[in-house]
């Protein structure tokens, strides 16, 4: 018989041995294409997860009472204006909302101030719940629930 009829296997570029059929190495486009699915669903992934408080958490003051929603509106404000951090300006709170406002005792309100309070809530991505902000008046103190410990059992 002549060796025509039984060709050898071609070689393998980086070794120099023949390759069998079945054990074929990725090829240049198999990891071109593995890449891209990778870095595909990531970019949805991240996408969505931005998206969703917009679409998801409103701004909850057309939920108040016409009367509180200039109010609700300036603790927005000043909630956002606490969140001041670089990190917590720019990527981690996507979303903002005004929980509740409502009227304190006199004692409690400094002077020159109507006596109201608002609970403010951050939202980052997915609409997961990030801190909220206690207002009255004018100023206002941020509550980071993040990491919150549960009372031990005893």
């Amino acid at each position: 018989m002549s060796d025509s009829t039984n060709p050898a296997p071609p070689a393998s570029s980086t070794t120099g041995t023949p390759r069998t059929p079945g054990s074929r190495l990725p090829t240049r486009r198999t990891l071109i294409v593995l890449a891209s699915i990778s870095i595909g669903w990531k970019l949805l992934v991240f996408t969505l997860g931005a998206a969703l408080p917009r679409w998801l958490v409103s701004d909850g003051l057309s939920d108040l009472p016409p009367e509180w929603r200039a109010y609700g509106d300036s603790a927005r404000t000043t909630a956002i204006s606490l969140w001041n951090g670089p990190i917590e300006r720019r990527g981690l709170i996507r979303s903002v909302r005004v929980v509740s406002v409502e009227s304190v005792a006199a004692t409690l309100a400094p002077a020159g101030c109507d006596g109201r309070s608002a609970r403010v809530r951050a939202y980052t991505y997915f609409a997961i719940p990030y801190s909220e902000v206690r207002t009255l008046c004018d100023s206002g103190v941020v509550e980071y629930r993040v990491l919150r410990r549960r009372p031990r059992r005893q």
